[in-house]
């Protein structure tokens, strides 16, 4: 993988084995996270790779605009960004696709959008809309395990390597577990 700048958006739980392997992988990688402590954790834990944590609140439009103008002017172009974004913060995506279109206009980019949700199937399979032209948006999709019996939702393990499959993957859409039959989901 050919990737100087990282960012990643809700990497400190579920992601972080991911956001390890991204670390591992790109020269500058920042990560943005609600909880200090887990930021904290992931520092300690893969700083040595030149990864940065930054606090944030993504539903804050006008803190997360500048923070990713922070992270352009200190390591350059952004190559990958991971986004895991719930629903409480809407206008996030739009804003990272937004602003990091107005930084860089000439430079190719890649969103890795990590959707997943336990009652609406719709918000794992909307594809997304208004994509800036120099951006590449991959999709993972979260589902569950299904057996044809019973049903578990994915461990932190199986969300993470869905995530690095779908960062490496040429495919536009990656489904980790099954979505289907979405009624039998635990």
């Amino acid at each position: 993988m050919n990737c100087n700048h990282a960012l990643v958006f809700g990497g400190t739980g579920m992601l972080l084995e991911a956001t390890g392997w991204i670390a591992e992988h790109v020269n500058h990688t920042v990560v943005f996270g609600r909880n200090r402590q887990r930021l904290e954790r992931l520092s300690n834990q893969y700083g040595e790779h030149g990864l940065k944590v930054q606090e944030l609140d993504y539903s804050s439009t006008d803190s997360l605009k500048q923070q990713i103008i922070h992270a352009y002017e200190e390591n350059g172009e952004i190559d990958l960004v991971v986004a895991w974004i719930h629903s409480t913060a809407p206008d996030a995506i739009p804003t990272i696709k937004g602003q990091i279109a107005a930084l860089q206009r000439h430079h190719h980019w890649t969103l890795v959008l990590v959707k997943g949700s336990s009652s609406h199937l719709n918000s794992i399979t909307t594809i997304e809309q208004d994509i800036p032209v120099n951006c590449t948006v991959k999709e993972v999709q979260l589902g569950f395990i299904y057996n044809g019996g019973t049903s578990r939702w994915l461990n932190h393990h199986e969300i993470s390597e869905g995530v690095i499959a779908g960062i490496q993957s040429k495919k536009r859409k990656i489904v980790v577990g099954t979505l289907e039959p979405w009624e039998k989901r635990p």
